[in-house]
């Protein structure tokens, strides 16, 4: 059990919601696999949609609170290892961490064609910081056991939404927001709100063969 801390507020029913988390944990050990072994599967994944965070208006647990499902998250992650090594199908394992929208951070798998592939994402980001160890690390669980890769949590735009859209181009500009070009020519807008750390299992990254990129997907025209 996590140790207590005085500074913590006492707000009723947090052990309620620590026992949820725990009862959550136990289920995402098992992935589902239906749709990801079809043909249309591209992934499989889990995020921790319990009440009253994952909202529309996404309201953040505390940071300590965050600790707790980070934990059930990394004990998913190596019950995931074991079913798709299983399953023999290749694939990228990650743990995304999102700070400070916590709520958002998930574990997927993407269906590769190849063993050896890997995901990259277009967002990855263009800044360079250490990974924030101090803050999300905890006793109860290592992350140091993941090679971590920082990627953008940002609000977007594409320019085809400017066509239907009451703001313009300008607007967005005027407003902190950089106009970027996809590798599909796609262009869009993006305004940083966060950081996105994208773990993997130590040496996936580095021994990988083939690094098969994506982007964002626009709206359909």
């Amino acid at each position: 059990m996590y140790p207590y801390n005085p500074k913590r507020k006492k707000i009723r029913g947090w052990k309620r919601r620590i026992r949820q988390v725990e009862r959550w944990g136990e289920l995402i050990k098992q992935p589902h696999l239906n749709h990801f072994v079809s043909d249309r599967g591209r992934h499989t994944y889990e995020r921790c949609y319990l009440s009253p965070f994952y909202r529309s208006d996404k309201h953040q647990p505390p940071l300590w609170f965050f600790k707790i499902i980070t934990g059930q998250f990394i004990n998913a992650f190596q019950s995931w290892e074991v079913v798709f090594k299983e399953l023999s199908q290749p694939h990228d394992l990650q743990l995304w961490l999102y700070d400070p929208a916590y709520i958002s951070s998930e574990i997927i798998c993407h269906k590769m064609q190849h063993s050896g592939d890997v995901k990259r994402f277009s967002w990855e980001s263009d800044f360079t910081k250490p990974f924030p160890f101090e803050k999300l690390g905890s006793p109860e669980y290592y992350l140091t056991q993941f090679d971590w890769i920082l990627a953008d949590d940002a609000h977007i735009h594409f320019e085809d939404d400017l066509e239907y859209a009451d703001f313009t181009e300008s607007d967005l500009l005027g407003d902190g927001y950089i106009k970027k070009i996809q590798d599909d020519d796609n262009a869009y807008f993006t305004k940083r709100t966060g950081d996105i750390w994208i773990g993997r299992r130590k040496g996936i990254l580095s021994n990988s063969v083939n690094e098969v990129k994506q982007g964002y997907y626009p709206p359909p025209r």
